[in-house]
């Protein structure tokens, strides 16, 4: 009994020091960051920049893998099947972890239970934009042509992000606007550069060689701070809306479980890699900016958007999906 008892606590200090053994020496092989999004857009460029300079940081290679579709629901189921060891990360945009409650009945993943919070990355505002024939050159004189006309203003949107922004908006500003669908970013700037549509919130990589063409103008940006590429043009708080913050971001999640030294040691590389003038460099072309937290702070963020946007989708009645 004695002999079994003394073989089992043996058994239990090898296993613990080859354990800790392990987690010591992380990484020990390839790192995978999934991608819910093709590659080419904002959060492609900033997975792709960031694993090269995490590459550097960790000495181990950092590889994207792109899995597009269902709003990056295909990425997230992926990474909360795969064993929380560290070497399998996402890369998740406010999307999936705090706007995906406001506008699904039902998703696949919860973000409480499957994810373990490592830091954020990056992001960007939107720039709100009229056509270069529109008579509103701020957003004071576009909320009065709103409630000058009729039906309001037509308003161009694509993707969830943009449809809780523009509800937002119509409850701030006590405008009346008709979201126009769209599938993308393309068709919504041919039709304004038409005036076919009478606004949009563009991400800056799309904004921007319209804005530099002078086929379209800028009204404000939604983020905390004016955008240094738009010299002029104000946030929508500095225009009258006190409150009306919004970035678009993403940030680096792990599977649930996984354990505190290898989220400490992802955080520490991430943070290191943020500094990078090379990372910076990249992230600037298409409009983005890098954002440096804690895991508790990064967490503390996406929740408390999460409660934002469902308390917007809530007051506008949108119905769930």
């Amino acid at each position: 009994m004695i002999k079994n008892i003394l073989k089992a606590f043996a058994i239990l200090f090898v296993s613990t020091t080859v354990c800790q053994q392990a987690l010591a020496q992380y990484p020990q092989r390839p790192i995978k960051i999934l991608v819910g999004f093709a590659a080419g857009g904002p959060t492609d460029s900033s997975a792709r920049a960031l694993a090269e300079g995490m590459t550097k940081v960790l000495g181990q290679q950092v590889v994207i893998e792109n899995r597009p579709g269902a709003n990056a629901q295909i990425a997230a189921v992926e990474l909360i099947r795969s064993p929380a060891d560290g070497y399998t990360l996402m890369l998740a945009s406010n999307g999936t972890l705090a706007l995906g409650g406001a506008r699904y009945a039902k998703l696949p993943y919860d973000v409480e239970r499957d994810f373990t919070p490592i830091g954020s990355v990056a992001g960007y505002p939107h720039i709100l934009v009229v056509p270069i024939q529109s008579p509103a050159n701020n957003l004071e004189s576009l909320i009065r042509l709103a409630k000058a006309a009729p039906q309001g203003l037509t308003v161009a949107v694509t993707g969830h992000a943009n449809e809780l922004t523009v509800a937002w908006l119509k409850k701030d500003a006590n405008i009346e606007l008709t979201s126009v669908a769209y599938k993308g970013a393309s068709p919504i700037v041919n039709d304004l550069v038409a005036a076919r549509v009478d606004m949009a919130l563009l991400a800056p990589n799309v904004a921007m060689p319209m804005l530099d063409l002078k086929r379209i103008k800028a009204i404000a940006v939604t983020g905390a701070h004016p955008f240094a590429d738009l010299p002029g043009v104000p946030t929508m708080m500095a225009s009258g809306l006190a409150n009306f913050e919004i970035d678009i971001w993403n940030g680096l999640v792990a599977p649930a479980g996984t354990s505190t030294s290898i989220i400490e040691k992802l955080n520490d590389a991430l943070r290191q890699t943020l500094k990078q003038p090379e990372f910076q460099k990249t992230l600037a072309i298409s409009g983005q900016h890098a954002i440096s937290d804690t895991p508790a702070e990064f967490k503390r963020k996406y929740d408390k958007e999460a409660a934002h946007w469902k308390k917007i989708a809530t007051d506008a009645k949108l119905p769930l999906l």
